[in-house]
């Protein structure tokens, strides 16, 4: 005889960002539990049913933008795996069947409506621990350039000039991040110009970049509205500053700040910002890591947080421009595309070095 369970629930836990929202519902056995309660629209678990091992969830997506259903068999564990392709929203409403795994599964989806993003789930699986972060209590914005692969560098492994290899490391990562096809590593780069093993220049990151066809528009840089808009349009951005500027922080758990005691110029990426109680913080990939990590195995320089204030100091300081790179199909020409860039021709404004 066929058992079946009927719940129409109002769409569990929620991570909003400008790109993205993910709702969660847990089913054990044949009982449907809320983990949280939902407050806003977009990639919700309306109403779900149960026949046997085939669950029927009735989803609400923003039409135009895509989702994905994934799946997990452990409450609150970390690995998600994709229960079903990502789909086309064609409409608000979606009624999608997926497999019950022994009568015990967690379910969520995805909500994408920028081809450009995706969410990335080894680290912001759930709602972030803001406070434990060093970040405040009240998120209100959160944007970032993710994507589902692997795409962080720790210069610590980059070779025998590691130690001077942050510039290398910056620009094959924002080559990774706009290919997921290249190859070539921040030792390759190294290679290329070699620079008697010492720093790079901000003209090494400009001829990497020409020498791998990657579009990229150099601009004057103006502050934090500025950055956040380049964000906004889904570019990432390459930054030469001075760490001396940004704001050491020692607390082993916390994300925010520097991590390290190195002050002089330095290379890192800029793929991301939150705003938290009203304050911007920026999110980098910042390569010089060294092999330090957090209690859950993440690297302290993937996803650091930096206060915009000091981020601003720190690029007025040394270098007043930044090299932004647009995601694939962002077209060759940036500066074009984006009211928030101010062009200069690369050949006619002073380097400065990082490492």
């Amino acid at each position: 005889m066929e058992n079946t369970s009927k719940a129409i629930l109002p769409g569990p836990r929620t991570v909003k960002s400008q790109f993205l929202s993910f709702y969660t519902i847990l089913l054990l056995g044949l009982g449907l539990v809320n983990s949280a309660n939902a407050t806003e629209s977009g990639g919700r678990i309306i109403g779900v049913s149960m026949t046997n091992a085939q669950i029927r969830l009735l989803v609400e997506t923003a039409v135009g933008g895509s989702y994905q259903v994934q799946s997990n068999t452990t409450a609150g564990g970390r690995f998600w795996s994709d229960a079903l392709p990502l789909s086309a929203a064609t409409e608000s409403v979606t009624s999608v069947s997926v497999p019950a795994a022994g009568g015990l599964g967690l379910f969520r989806v995805l909500e994408f409506t920028n081809r450009s993003f995706w969410y990335d789930w080894r680290y912001y699986y759930e709602a972030p621990s803001l406070s434990a972060w060093g970040l405040g209590t009240t998120q209100n914005t959160y944007v970032h350039m993710d994507r589902r692969y692997e795409w962080y560098i720790d210069q610590a492994h980059t070779g025998t000039n590691s130690n001077a290899n942050c510039g290398p490391s910056s620009v094959t990562m924002a080559l990774k991040w706009r290919d997921q096809s290249f190859s070539k590593t921040a030792e390759d780069a190294r290679n290329t110009y070699p620079m008697g093993g010492g720093w790079w220049w901000t003209s090494n990151i400009f001829d990497y970049l020409y020498l791998n066809s990657a579009p990229f528009t150099t601009s004057v840089f103006t502050g934090t509205a500025q950055l956040k808009g380049v964000l906004n349009e889904s570019n990432l951005v390459i930054l030469c500053l001075n760490t001396k500027y940004l704001t050491q922080n020692d607390a082993s758990e916390e994300r925010t700040g520097r991590f390290y005691d190195y002050a002089d110029g330095h290379f890192l990426v800029v793929k991301g910002y939150r705003v938290v109680d009203d304050q911007v913080f920026f999110e980098v990939y910042d390569p010089n890591n060294w092999d330090k990590i957090y209690e859950d195995a993440t690297p302290k320089g993937r996803n650091r947080h930096l206060s915009a204030t000091d981020l601003e100091k720190a690029v007025r300081e040394w270098w007043e421009y930044l090299i932004a790179v647009p995601s694939p199909g962002g077209g060759s020409s940036l500066a074009k595309a984006s009211a928030w860039l101010k062009p200069v021709d690369p050949a006619r404004i002073p380097h400065q070095w990082g490492r």
